[in-house]
């Protein structure tokens, strides 16, 4: 929970950064200008296949976009995302704050998009913590990769819907195949101590539906259907 709260109050903190920024850089600007910036939050349900043993989470994700000037119809978006699972599961429980660099296409009320982000994450284990071997894992954190794809799609200027699909690469500190933990690997330092040596790789699959609302920062300027 604290985690979350950290995360959330960042995505405050970006949201609020940025409205202020757009707030006055639209003051001094003529009221026909385009908007060199769009600041826009974004929340959902997810489902997560989390890759260990078939474990499935439901959880809630949210974030913010600042999106720059359209070049071709192609517009650069910084994002800013966190997920926290409210149905754990029973096998393990992926939570994550994640950012990154986000291009999409405008056709018309359509804005498809590619993204990739990086950031941190942590996986809880159930049922008291997941056992391999004589070995008993409470929870892992670990660097999270997460390329995706999505589409927006306009129902007013101001609100529209989305659908995310997420491919994230998490590091785990066993062996892992297919989904399946392996049997834990310890070497010996030179010290004569023995440490675990097997780490593994898993590739959650993360999909999220929800909401979008788009700040209006200059209420004279609307974009023309084609550039939307």
């Amino acid at each position: 929970m604290k985690r979350l709260l950290i995360a959330t109050a960042a995505i405050l903190s970006v949201v609020m950064f940025a409205q202020a920024t757009l707030s006055r850089a639209q003051v001094a600007a003529p009221a026909t200008a385009t908007q060199q910036l769009a600041l826009s939050a974004f929340g959902g349900g997810t489902g997560t296949y989390t890759n260990i043993l078939g474990g499935r989470n439901l959880s809630v994700t949210a974030g913010a976009d600042l999106a720059f000037l359209t070049y071709r119809r192609y517009r650069p978006v910084l994002e800013v995302r966190a997920t926290y699972p409210l149905h754990k599961g029973t096998i393990d429980a992926q939570k994550n704050f994640l950012g990154g660099l986000k291009v999409e296409r405008q056709l018309g009320r359509l804005h498809p998009y590619a993204d990739f982000l990086v950031g941190r994450g942590q996986i809880d284990y159930q049922r008291s913590g997941l056992q391999i071997g004589a070995l008993l894992f409470l929870s892992s954190t670990s660097t999270v990769f997460s390329p995706g794809v999505g589409v927006d799609y306009d129902l007013t200027p101001n609100w529209a819907v989305k659908g995310d699909f997420q491919y994230q690469i998490w590091q785990v500190p066993f062996a892992i195949s297919n989904g399946q933990p392996g049997a834990p690997v310890f070497v010996s330092t030179p010290g004569g101590v023995s440490q675990l040596a097997t780490t593994g790789t898993i590739y959650p699959k993360v999909l999220t539906l929800g909401a979008v609302y788009r700040f209006d920062f200059n209420h004279h300027y609307r974009r023309p259907r084609g550039e939307r």
